[in-house]
């Protein structure tokens, strides 16, 4: 009796299902954590005496403080952009929850520097500590952010295939 076997069947290669996660890492959670680390220390360095002149004059809202000497800042402004960039680090292990919070965060930034622009033209006595040279730092970090995740979206896409 001569028994022959059957070469093994080959299984199907594992196909990931069309609602499956995407995968963690890629260039959206890497472009997360490089923005959440930048405005991170933007807020810090708000705070720090060295890079703030005049920081004995900094207040909680109304503040005479200024950082790099450029930018108004105080106290209330820089816990916000701790509290933005920890956010953004804390949302990075996902890219979709990644790409959500970089992009909040530069609605963030947008709504702060048109509110800003109408704060300095309007009110001689603003509650919120704004200058020109600080409305467009908030435009120019809203936009670069905005447009950094797009860009980091259509990267993760083209080499990940999902999002």
């Amino acid at each position: 009796m001569n028994v022959t076997s059957a070469p093994p069947a080959t299984a199907p290669a594992a196909v990931p299902a069309l609602d499956a996660p995407a995968p963690a890492g890629g260039p959206v959670t890497r472009y997360a954590r490089g923005a959440g680390v930048l405005v991170t220390a933007l807020g810090v360095l708000g705070a720090l005496p060295g890079a703030t002149s005049n920081y004995g004059a900094m207040g909680l809202f109304r503040s005479d403080a200024h950082l790099f000497g450029l930018f108004t800042t105080s106290a209330t402004s820089a816990s916000l952009q701790v509290l933005f960039g920890l956010t953004v680090l804390a949302f990075s292990g996902s890219p979709r929850q990644a790409h959500k919070a970089v992009c909040w965060t530069a609605l963030a930034y947008l709504v702060a520097a048109v509110a800003g622009a109408g704060l300095v033209v309007n009110s001689p006595s603003p509650v919120l500590p704004v200058n020109v040279a600080g409305n467009w730092l908030h435009l120019g970090l809203g936009l670069a952010l905005a447009v950094g995740a797009a860009a980091a979206r259509r990267r993760h896409v083209a080499e990940l295939g999902v999002f």
